[in-house]
């Protein structure tokens, strides 16, 4: 029994709350929305002030009718739907820009019904201050007439459109079209002139919003924005693509020296540094080896005794200093430390035979050295 109490009060209470909102949302729809602040005739109010039941009445008789929330500039985007009629009753200030595209929308047959107690005024710059108004540049007379309204409407004729004048900002409004019969005035001239109509709003401060895309892509295609966005794409191409490679690594090659003696002092330096003697020496001693053997066109070693007894006749060194250098070379390369002046000692052994093979024919002491080595080989047999 208290589970079925408890679904009943749940039923009930879920009961009332749906009956207190019905209630108040048909109260809000009701209530007409109104523009108590500024009493713009604009088709959102269906207050007195506002122009909601000639929008309602035009959808009922044109193909088309709609709010246009947008610059008058973009209009001519938007003639190629047949947009054959722009209504504009008490509207705001335009710019000059403005101004040349409205004239060029209806000179290319369009239709403009402006609805106005006063001249639609065009914003002065300080290129162009004495800049004429509207109806003061297409020779209308802005001032009100003795009877209604659509009576004393001006019409003036512009390329193959024209101007239709009614001095009255709110000829056109909830509040009118109950004691006149200017919903039918109008209802004519837009279906004689065939084609859809646009509601202005955006003069009257209902600019469509866009979001960041659009703006975006309206303002790239402008001069300044080409600018932008070439700068926007260097910018990228230099944060993504500093310090890094476009194409296959490429092997620094090693700075060649100017003189050999750089590398001598350098190689010295650090021997002397590291106090390496022996090492001295036998670099030296693989040096004159490779030095000798490159000459000859076979490895030779000139510690060995043989290898000195082949060479001796080639070189102008005579096999006593050969044999001079072979002892200083085994003292010195030997774990046994040397001096300084014994290092010297060897180093001049060594640059004497270099000189000496230097200084000879290279060809005729290979052949020397080949015959010689051909005789002793003759000997033996």
């Amino acid at each position: 029994m208290k589970i079925k109490a408890s679904n009943w009060w749940t039923a009930g209470v879920a009961s009332a709350v749906c009956l207190v909102l019905i209630v108040a949302i048909a109260m809000l729809s009701a209530k007409p929305s109104s523009d108590v602040v500024l009493r713009r005739p604009s088709t959102f109010f269906t207050d007195p002030s506002g122009a909601r039941a000639i929008y309602l009445v035009l959808q009922r008789v044109l193909p088309s009718v709609e709010q246009w929330r947008l610059p008058i500039t973009e209009l001519k985007e938007r003639s190629r739907q047949r947009v054959t009629t722009l209504i504009a009753m008490g509207p705001n200030e335009i710019s000059q820009a403005e101004a040349k595209a409205l004239d060029a929308w209806i000179e290319s047959g369009g239709q403009l019904i402006l609805a106005a107690n006063t001249d639609w005024r065009v914003r002065k710059t300080s290129r162009d201050p004495a800049a004429e108004d509207f109806l003061e540049r297409h020779d209308i007379s802005s001032e009100p007439g003795m009877n209604s309204a659509v009576n004393a409407a001006v019409v003036k004729a512009l390329g193959r459109g024209r101007i239709v004048y009614v001095p009255d900002s709110y000829a056109f409004s909830n509040r009118t079209l109950r004691v006149t019969d200017n919903a039918v005035w109008l209802t004519e001239r837009c279906t004689e002139w065939g084609g859809s109509a646009l509601f202005d709003e955006y003069d009257l401060g209902f600019a469509q919003q866009r979001g960041l895309v659009s703006l975006i892509s309206m303002f790239a295609a402008t001069p300044w924005g080409l600018v932008c966005v070439q700068l926007a794409i260097a910018g990228a191409v230099y944060m993504f693509g500093c310090k890094r490679r476009f194409g296959r690594p490429v092997e620094e090659l090693p700075i060649e020296r100017t003189t050999p003696i750089e590398t001598v002092r350098a190689v010295g330096g650090l021997f002397e540094t590291a106090r390496a003697r022996a090492l001295s020496a036998r670099t030296i001693h693989n040096y004159l080896n490779g030095y000798v053997s490159s000459i000859l066109g076979y490895r030779i070693d000139l510690i060995n005794e043989q290898a000195r007894a082949r060479v001796a006749s080639p070189l102008r060194t005579g096999k006593t200093e050969l044999d001079s250098y072979a002892e200083a070379a085994n003292a010195a390369i030997s774990e046994r430390a040397i001096s300084d002046a014994e290092l010297i000692r060897f180093a001049k052994k060594a640059t004497g035979i270099t000189r000496s093979f230097s200084h000879g024919s290279p060809r005729s002491t290979r052949s020397a050295a080949a015959g010689s080595s051909q005789s002793e080989t003759g000997a033996d047999h």
